[in-house]
């Protein structure tokens, strides 16, 4: 197939969400406000003249947490047969623990570290597109997973496996992830007092760490994660569709919240 399911759907979400916001960017003071409504969402959450059927369609930002609960779905057979094996199972084996660690830890902070304010509100198509992408990670590394195609070769794994490309990959997924975690902390320390108790909900600057280098950190993590397992994914156009994902994503998110 020259064209997977998982490629055309990550195409499509990267084109409509590069014109939505080129078309806020240049547009917005033309645009109903419904449309505005719907692009922008928690800080920079349209505040006046609101539509009220989008209102209705959307839901707590905090819901976002659910989509680390998402577990990691078996592969049909018939699904899996229209691609093709890339990688070695190290490269794969690497990939899915990392991706599984970035879940766990995500998890962990939306339960029980992040402070959410409880009147920021996102669109629900944005918390759907959430579920979207935490399955088609997943399956963008199965997908071509050895062993999970069919047909398949034996899969074996060896220290052979463990080149400086794999080392190199998962160094710097484990760079990027440990300093989003700390970012993450930082943040939301910032609406809270000594003791662990929430104060406020308001949007205050953050300071130390990697704050003190770039504005957002965090998002630049969140960019350096999906971009370091590219090379032991080598081949893999789905994994570098949902990295290009990523960083679109974060940049018009990052975009927006600019003043």
């Amino acid at each position: 197939m020259w064209i997977t399911p998982l490629e055309l759907l990550y195409c499509g979400m990267i084109a409509g969400l590069w014109f939505l916001g080129l078309l806020v960017g240049v547009l917005e003071p033309h645009l109903p406000t419904s449309l505005i409504q719907f692009y922008r969402h928690g800080k920079h959450a349209l505040k006046k003249h609101r539509h009220a059927v989008v209102d209705r369609l959307e839901v707590p930002k905090s819901s976002f947490r659910h989509f680390y609960v998402l577990p990691l779905g078996s592969l049909d057979s018939h699904f899996t047969s229209s691609y093709a094996p890339k990688g070695s199972g190290v490269g794969t084996l690497l990939a899915s623990f990392c991706v599984f660690l970035q879940c766990l830890r995500r998890f962990w902070e939306t339960h029980f570290v992040q402070v959410f304010s409880r009147s920021s509100r996102i669109n629900i198509v944005h918390y759907l597109v959430g579920y979207v992408h935490y399955l088609g990670a997943t399956l963008a590394i199965l997908a071509h997973a050895p062993g999970f195609v069919v047909p398949t070769e034996e899969v074996s794994l060896s220290m052979d496996q463990l080149t400086l490309r794999v080392v190199l990959s998962g160094g710097t997924f484990l760079f990027a992830w440990w300093h989003q975690w700390r970012s993450n902390e930082i943040l939301a320390r910032l609406r809270k007092n000594q003791t662990g108790q929430v104060v406020t909900e308001k949007h205050l600057m953050p300071k130390g760490g990697f704050f003190d280098v770039v504005s957002s950190p965090h998002m630049l993590f969140e960019c350096l994660m999906y971009v370091s397992l590219v090379p032991v994914l080598s081949g893999n156009t789905d994994w570098l569709l949902v990295t290009a994902w990523v960083v679109t994503n974060q940049a018009q998110v990052h975009i927006s919240l600019m003043p």
